[in-house]
């Protein structure tokens, strides 16, 4: 039986598949670049242990305290909208009657119609996100060397927006209608708003399977639907190039690697698929 923490697993592995990247099943819940800590393999979600900017007691030397605070993240220009979506999902435009009923949702900007198949699909919508990471080639090669992060993930990059809508298919081949439409100021942007000259909200039709939205009236970059998660690589197979081929050894940014799913296959309720040993058969 399906339940909460196979559902958020669900999505959070769809999304990995077709961005390479965390989804955040709960976005109100904040997320930061430089946070570290571990990974529940049964829901996907991160569970924050401390972070390297606010923990200063981590440091072993003021050096290294300084060379922290010197390198705050660093944030990307800002993009009008992001999609991700898992690989059977089917972007269309948007063919509703609604158009002509719903004030704002002609002259959306953010809209379409989205069709799901007979297995589970997921699809993550951000408006006006802004992603900030830790600066390329500062800080990764020295935070390898501290004993707290030896069995920690860390998030290197996050992506934040003022509004974000998820949908995790129910499998039932549903077609979703979708588009933020009215006005809502613009990030960091005082007095500026898009969008038209009613209240910015999410309009959204069809949904059967799990649906969540919100968006910040005021523009705050208030969500982080979706971050990046890197630890330390492991010792083995170091200097192991291919056919055997001692290769350089990794050093900077290259002594952290992406960090990959940590469950099996998983079926359409979101369970990990039972292990079949074919070869005794």
């Amino acid at each position: 039986m399906e339940n909460n923490h196979s559902s958020s697993r669900k999505f959070i592995d769809l999304i990995f598949k077709a961005s390479s990247k965390w989804a955040n099943w709960n976005p109100p819940h904040e997320i930061k670049v430089g946070d570290y800590g571990k990974l529940d393999s049964k829901t996907g979600e991160f569970n924050r242990q401390g972070n390297i900017y606010d923990d200063t007691t981590i440091y072993n030397d003021e050096h290294l305290a300084k060379l922290v605070k010197d390198h705050p993240p660093k944030a990307a220009a800002r993009e009008d909208v992001y999609i991700a979506a898992s690989s059977k999902v089917k972007r269309g435009d948007l063919k509703s009657s609604a158009e002509g009923e719903v004030a704002g949702l002609a002259e959306a900007s953010i809209k379409g119609q989205w069709a799901f198949g007979s297995k589970r699909g997921a699809l993550l919508i951000m408006a006006n996100p802004r992603s900030s990471h830790i600066p390329q080639g500062t800080l990764l090669e020295h935070l390898a060397k501290l004993p707290i992060m030896k069995n920690m993930v860390l998030i290197t990059e996050v992506f934040s927006c003022p509004a974000y809508s998820l949908y995790l298919s129910s499998g039932n081949s549903e077609v979703l209608d979708l588009a933020l439409v009215g006005s809502f100021p613009l990030p960091h942007t005082p007095g500026v708003t898009g969008g038209g000259g009613i209240e910015g909200k999410w309009w959204v039709q069809n949904t059967t399977g799990l649906f969540r939205s919100a968006r910040e009236p005021n523009g705050r970059d208030d969500y982080t639907p979706l971050y990046m998660l890197k630890e330390i690589r492991k010792k083995k197979g170091l200097f192991s190039g291919r056919r055997g081929e001692i290769g350089p050894k990794p050093e900077g940014d290259d002594l952290w690697v992406d960090v990959q799913v940590p469950w099996d296959p998983l079926n359409e309720d979101g369970d990990e698929e039972p292990f079949e040993d074919t070869i005794f058969d």
